[in-house]
């Protein structure tokens, strides 16, 4: 196959003026909207390590202090469901904390912060 050049007319549509990104400030920090942006993504992750954390803990509490309801069990089979209710019950209470922890060290990191004085 063969190509046919042609010519073309030169554009009569004006052209855009060339950027020069050497005369614009270098910064590692994000745009206003992007610190907006990663802020509130941050805010949710906060309340979700929060709300799941303090779920957690209380569903923790509740199977560690609250016995069992063993209606209709036998003997071993109760103590089977309070001793497996108990040892759940410290996992979970002992994971709520850990999200808690979490969530507010990442609220520390990410607080707005005051300017520095001059």
């Amino acid at each position: 196959m063969v190509r046919k050049h042609t010519l073309r007319a030169p554009s009569t549509a004006p052209s855009r003026p060339r950027r020069c990104y050497a005369s614009l400030p270098m910064s590692s920090l994000p745009s206003s909207r992007g610190a907006t942006l990663l802020r509130a993504a941050s805010l949710g992750l906060v309340a979700g390590l929060l709300l799941g954390g303090l779920a957690l803990l209380a569903l923790g509490v509740r199977g560690v202090f609250l016995p069992r309801d063993c209606a209709g069990l036998s003997l071993p089979e109760c103590q089977f469901e309070q001793e497996t209710a108990r040892d759940l019950g410290r996992v979970q209470t002992l994971s709520g904390g850990a999200l808690i922890a979490l969530g507010s060290a990442l609220f520390a990191l990410t607080r707005p912060r005051a300017p520095p004085e001059p």
